[in-house]
């Protein structure tokens, strides 16, 4: 029974801890612009203390430059997120396909790493045979 207990804290704890969101805060300033914050800001005497989102760089704002603070929705987290707005890039027309050679062409890029290994071939067989 204890056993039986203890697991059940176990994975009751983990439930919690993937269930729970980070929050974040958003820092409107005075002339224009905005900082999003990664926990609550604290006012240590005229400045504001957070970390920034994404980086958890600690900054410190003054109060006067600081309109409001409000948090956000987790819509509006996950749209401030930049790991969801990352784009992959495909073949450059400058390199060419990443794969090897296409159709049995041999292509400049595959000259140069026939002529590297050789180069390198030959490095290795002068000191081996100094030995």
């Amino acid at each position: 029974m204890p056993k039986r207990l203890a697991v059940a804290v176990v994975v009751l704890a983990c439930t919690f801890a993937l269930g729970a969101e980070e929050a974040l805060y958003q820092i409107d300033l005075v002339p224009s612009g905005k900082l999003i914050s990664r926990d609550l800001p604290t006012l240590k005497g005229t400045t504001y203390l957070f970390h920034q989102f994404p980086t958890g760089t600690l900054i410190s704002v003054r109060k006067s430059t600081v309109k409001q603070i409000t948090r956000m929705s987790p819509a509006a987290a996950a749209a401030a997120n930049p790991r969801n707005q990352l784009v992959r890039i495909r073949d450059l027309a400058m390199q060419g396909p990443k794969s090897g050679t296409g159709g049995g062409r041999t292509t400049n890029i595959d000259r140069a790493r026939s002529a590297v290994a050789a180069a390198n071939a030959g490095t290795a067989a002068r000191t081996a045979g100094s030995d």
